[in-house]
């Protein structure tokens, strides 16, 4: 995976309406390959290709051409970017129905906090983003990392059976990465960026 967006990757308001199409369904087969699911939620392990589509989309859709606000962008969207040791992920809150949601989002409070990777004899817990935590759930999106240190890189990137799950009473759910994304993932945690 290259490394850092700059605004040299970013593409123009007028050309990107020309392939906006095309990009868009190449992200959409790139994120089906990168995502998990549960009962209630799913994880999309990110990548550089995906956030630079969505800088790509907030610039056509509010047609960006100042210099300073295309950094901002990129900025902004640049604290989703996976690293070496360090896996990003998205996850949603997948409950469609609106009454449903409401009453479930006090009990979901802290979800953010109880996201684990478990992998043989291991597990690396997420490190959600700072500032988004609050008393009351108020988003169904989180952003996550999981940053390992040197020893859990090692062993994950020998395990065969990895599982993402959550851990807070009610919402106990598993979902196991599977081998062809995983062996992706371990790949991109050691590749130069």
């Amino acid at each position: 995976m290259p490394g850092k967006i700059t605004d040299g990757d970013v593409i123009s308001p007028s050309e990107y309406g020309r392939r906006r199409d095309t990009e868009n369904h190449r992200i959409i087969e790139l994120e089906k390959k990168r995502r998990l699911s549960t009962k209630t939620f799913s994880y999309l392990f990110e990548h550089r290709d995906i956030i630079l589509n969505q800088i790509n989309e907030m610039v056509f859709l509010e047609n960006v051409r100042d210099s300073e606000e295309i950094e901002h962008l990129i900025d902004t969207y640049s604290d989703l970017m996976p690293a070496n040791g360090v896996l990003s992920v998205s996850m949603f809150i997948e409950i469609s129905d609106q009454d449903q949601l409401l009453r479930e989002m006090p009990r979901l409070s802290g979800i953010e906090q109880s996201v684990y990777l478990v992998f043989d004899d291991s597990e690396l817990r997420a490190t959600p983003e700072e500032g988004r935590s609050t008393e009351v759930l108020e988003s169904t999106l989180q952003y996550l990392k999981f940053i390992f240190n040197r020893d859990l890189l090692s062993k994950f990137l020998k395990s065969r059976n990895v599982f993402i799950e959550t851990r807070k009473a009610g919402y106990q759910e598993t979902a196991r990465i599977p081998e062809d994304l995983l062996e992706t993932l371990k790949n991109e945690l050691i590749s130069e960026n």
